[in-house]
């Protein structure tokens, strides 16, 4: 038997097991997801308890709750110093707390981030119906600044923010080209640097693993998100990190109750309707790199499997005179959880460039 159809096999074994177990485990397995508060580690109630939330209006006049950090220090801020952190799947802002967080306010005054639609501490609408688009993300982040009044700013994105910048990016490069997007919360915003970490900026190189694929089939998704557990969750989750950077067992349960929190587990096949937005988007979202009116860089962890070296390789021949910084060899799909001073360091030569290259 070849490899592939070893491979195909076990998918097959995998998928059945999964559905005869979901016939007997499913109830249990709801009736589990409803963390909260109670639920959280010290860490995570300190980060909730330093945050807040906006109330954001949706198209269909409905409102959603997003959490947000909104750390200023206590003179000196402008719009020029003012940082957004966009963060990843199936994270949220709590990716850049610590060491990381205390690095970045050396350069910057005020530091944002929030946790988008459906992860997080954020609302995580359950219905069926629900749309958690990558558009709706962007409105959300732009709504959230015009919120705090903050008119410029610095992005530093990763994973799927990562997509959702590149739709910031892409409607700022609209406005300096005096095109109007017609979208419903039209933003005075303007993208001073954006710096990517580690993200699926171009479709055709994004490797989704195993899990993902399942996630977001149709059929399999429901079940399978339903039916996960902590051990499941780990795995996968550590997988995407560098060989000598795993995360540690407090990190991953920190993941594991933001992920469960207000039951966001049962929505991550709808989350993960991403990929294909990406595919959908990708003129205009690989356009805004390769057209950007502001000045853009990338700095990636090669040793990711679903968007290291070759993500960064295609970066390189895609986007004109690219910076890019390739942190050592070691480092995984979360640079800035496996190696935060070395991504401090990379992020201000990337700050050095933009501000000498402004444009």
């Amino acid at each position: 038997m070849t490899g592939a159809a070893k491979y195909t096999g076990a998918v097959v074994v995998t998928l059945i097991g999964i559905v005869l177990s979901s016939v007997s485990l499913l109830p249990v397995a709801v009736d589990r997801l409803e963390f909260n508060s109670a639920s959280l580690s010290r860490e995570l109630q300190i980060w909730r308890s330093q945050g807040q939330y906006y109330v954001h209006n949706r198209q269909d006049a409905s409102t959603v709750g997003i959490f947000y950090i909104d750390d200023k220090a206590s003179k000196g801020v402008t719009d020029e110093n003012t940082l957004l952190l966009l963060h990843g799947f199936p994270s949220t802002s709590y990716d850049f707390a610590g060491a990381f967080w205390e690095g970045l306010k050396s350069d910057y005054n005020r530091i944002i981030a929030l946790d988008f639609l459906g992860y997080g501490f954020s609302d995580k609408p359950r219905t069926t119906s629900e749309k958690y688009s990558l558009m709706v993300e962007a409105d959300i982040a732009e709504g959230l600044l015009q919120y705090l009044d903050v008119q410029k700013v610095h992005i530093l994105a990763h994973d799927v923010g990562d997509t959702v910048a590149q739709e910031m990016l892409a409607r700022f490069n609209d406005r300096s080209m005096g095109v109007s997007h017609g979208l419903s919360h039209p933003s005075p915003l303007r993208i001073l640097s954006l710096c990517f970490l580690n993200g699926g900026l171009f479709p055709e190189q994004h490797r989704a693993s195993f899990t993902q694929k399942l996630l977001n089939n149709d059929l399999a998704g429901p079940i399978v998100s339903s039916l996960s557990t902590y051990g499941m969750f780990a795995g996968t989750f550590a997988s995407v990190f560098g060989p000598m950077t795993q995360p540690n067992m407090n990190f991953l349960q920190d993941m594991y109750a933001l992920l469960n929190f207000n039951g966001g587990k049962l929505i991550l096949p709808q989350l993960l309707k991403y990929m294909s937005e990406r595919r959908a988007n990708r003129e205009r979202w690989v356009g805004g790199l390769t057209n950007s009116t502001c000045q853009i860089g990338l700095i990636n962890g090669p040793a990711d499997p679903i968007s290291g070296k070759h993500a960064a390789e295609r970066y390189m021949e895609l986007v004109p005179q690219p910076w890019v910084y390739m942190l050592d060899a070691h480092i995984g799909h979360y640079p800035h959880v496996e190696a935060p001073q070395a991504v401090l360091k990379a992020y201000k030569h990337f700050c050095e460039h933009a501000s000498r290259h402004a444009r």
